[in-house]
């Protein structure tokens, strides 16, 4: 039987942003599994100090039985996560059912099956509730409530969780024991809670710079050429530059969807409103939500640190998931108990600004440079 105080797993993890989300809000999740290795890294240095640790495991092959053992637990009262979300993305090829990723959601209801949870929280991109003019939602929303859940969706906004960034997201929830499933309340998004800007995320933050120039971790510029300099210096914001398909961030609005991209796909990102350059990793993980003692060490490329920020899950709109949920299902929160001691972990940077700075031009993507650099190339 499900004590008061419960613990959990999170499924196709990446860096965490669901685990931070409900280690936030005081329910204890125990570990994360997810296929990449650096995603892994990630987790733990930001994770593993608040009492939670990342596994890489193929979650395609991976037994409930097994994640629990490596987990340290006896029983997962829930089971969270995304998984890959690319075959159902209106940005990507829309697949659907045809893509094998596709089969990772398959993974997640058997995973389900084999550990039964009290509850379980599913987050994928909206345009699912369209593949096969919505067959494929209703599917497996159906094979979730043959395993005796009382299932439900919803799309929502992360910024109505005050989030300042435009990103919406299917979560779908499952909950046994009871007969109906309540969403958390949206948070902001009136006039006496207005959504949060992008200049009130990020507007403290000085320009991007080395370690040593600004004290700040993952706040490293991109190197543009003179070229691109010059034409986003014209930008508006709000505004998309028509040559290379920028978007400049607007100041008093969220900011636009962060993409992570996969393979050797790097996505546009969005241009700072004030600076003309593309935002940095510590902006981008501003707008989504994550504190900046949530940091990646520099050991981790930071196209990957980009990609994590990107395919990650809101903490903010993670951590009010976990208090709905927690209130439906009786649950007792301890917010405090899942802090963790900073002081614990090692330093984030192991190189010297010059060293960094180096890794940085050996890494140059072409998007940043612009089409008459690489034409000159």
């Amino acid at each position: 039987m499900t004590t008061n105080q419960p613990s959990g797993i999170e499924l196709f993890a990446g860096c965490g942003g669901l685990s931070t989300g409900f280690l936030d809000a005081g329910l204890r999740v125990a570990a994360g599994f997810e296929l990449d290795a650096r995603a892994v890294d990630a987790y733990n240095y930001n994770h593993e100090y608040r009492g939670s640790r990342g596994f890489i495991a193929d979650l395609s092959v991976a037994s409930g039985p097994e994640l629990l053992a490596r987990a340290g637990i006896k029983r997962a009262d829930f089971v969270i996560g995304g998984p890959p979300c690319q075959p159902f993305s209106i940005a990507g090829k829309r697949q659907g059912k045809r893509d094998v990723r596709a089969d990772l959601i398959g993974h997640f209801i058997r995973i389900v099956d084999e550990l039964e949870p009290s509850a379980f929280m599913l987050e994928n991109v909206p345009n699912l509730t369209s593949i096969d003019n919505g067959e494929f939602l209703q599917d497996v929303k159906g094979e979730l409530r043959l395993l005796g859940y009382v299932v439900d969706h919803i799309v929502v906004s992360a910024a109505d969780f005050g989030v300042p960034q435009n990103r919406k997201r299917l979560v779908v929830l499952g909950v046994k024991g009871k007969k109906k499933i309540s969403f958390p309340t949206a948070t902001h998004g009136t006039l006496k809670h207005p959504y949060v800007s992008a200049l009130s995320a990020i507007d403290d933050l000085p320009d991007a710079g080395e370690f040593g120039e600004t004290g700040i971790y993952n706040h490293e510029p991109t190197m543009h050429s003179a070229d691109m300099v010059a034409r986003l210096s014209t930008l508006e914001p709000g505004k998309r530059e028509r040559g290379s398909f920028h978007d400049r961030l607007h100041p008093e609005r969220p900011s636009y969807t962060l993409r992570a991209g996969s393979g050797n796909f790097s996505p546009l990102r969005p241009v700072h409103y004030k600076y003309h350059r593309v935002i940095t990793v510590r902006e981008s993980a501003r707008l989504q939500g994550f504190s900046d003692d949530f940091r990646w060490p520099d050991r981790i490329p930071r196209l990957q640190q980009y990609r994590q920020v990107g395919n990650a899950v809101p903490p903010p709109m993670a951590r009010m998931f976990a208090k709905c949920l927690a209130e439906q299902m009786g649950w007792q929160l301890d917010p405090a108990a899942h802090v963790g001691v900073l002081s614990d972990r090692e330093p984030a940077n192991a190189l010297t600004d010059a060293e960094r700075k180096a890794l940085r031009v050996s890494r140059m993507r072409g998007a940043s440079l612009g089409k008459v650099a690489l034409a000159a190339k």
